[in-house]
């Protein structure tokens, strides 16, 4: 790798990827706005999945989750107009939604309204069928005070704690299991946990540090970049 090159990932498990590299890749995790993201004061009821509508991210599973518990759920997302998200879309989502009255569907929810949602839910669905680099979802939701239930994929064991601020689990039937114990996950602990790893002011920190280093190592005079910012 050229000595003026530099990979960052955002999760112990996408630099496993880049394990050949030399020197290996800094690591930072991403962070969101947590003063957008509150708990509810009223009951929480339902599941939610929210995403981006194609057959990595499964949600045909969350659909067939909802069928075997009975528990009403929201499917949320936009269905992107590539050919073969619109063909996953007819095949595979269309048929369960018309098959599981349980479970309402919204089609390109703004950022409101996802909020509303994650704060509203029992629990939300994580079932991506792809090693994950991160999740800013299940983030979100535990900023919310919301259980994650998660595949064991990618960097979503690093995100979601589990038996903490949700489950992580192998598939369907794990999630199945999971939602029966979901109501062991305390939101006031999601709350905490979120506040204390999903900030983006510590994401920011961390890039400035990293901006910093490499600018020295590359020994670029100090009046050819900006000092770095405070938080």
């Amino acid at each position: 790798m050229p000595a003026n090159v530099s990979f960052n990932c955002v999760s112990q498990s996408q630099a496993g990827e880049f394990s050949d590299l030399k020197p290996g890749p800094a690591i930072i995790p991403n962070g969101i706005s947590l003063e957008q993201f509150h708990a509810t004061a009223g009951q929480r009821a339902g599941l939610l999945w929210l995403g981006r509508i194609c057959e990595e991210k499964g949600a045909h599973l969350a659909l067939e989750i909802a069928a075997r518990t009975g528990l009403n759920m929201t499917l949320a997302g936009q269905v992107y107009p590539f050919s073969y998200h619109q063909q996953y879309f007819q095949r595979e989502i269309v048929p369960r939604l018309d098959q599981t009255p349980n479970v309402k569907f919204i089609s390109c929810p703004d950022a409101r309204l996802k909020r509303q949602l994650l704060r509203q839910a029992q629990a939300v669905l994580i079932t991506s069928l792809v090693n994950e680099t991160s999740s800013l979802v299940a983030m979100e939701a535990a900023a919310s005070g919301t259980p994650v239930i998660a595949f064991r994929n990618g960097a979503l064991p690093e995100i979601v704690q589990d038996g903490t601020t949700g489950f992580v689990v192998d598939g369907v039937d794990g999630a199945v299991e999971a939602l029966e114990k979901v109501e062991q996950i305390k939101p006031e602990v999601c709350i905490d946990y979120a506040n204390e790893h999903f900030s983006s002011k510590v994401m920011a920190q961390g890039y400035a540090r990293l901006y910093g280093r490499l600018l020295q190592h590359n020994h670029f005079p100090s009046s050819q970049y900006p000092q770095p910012l405070s938080f």
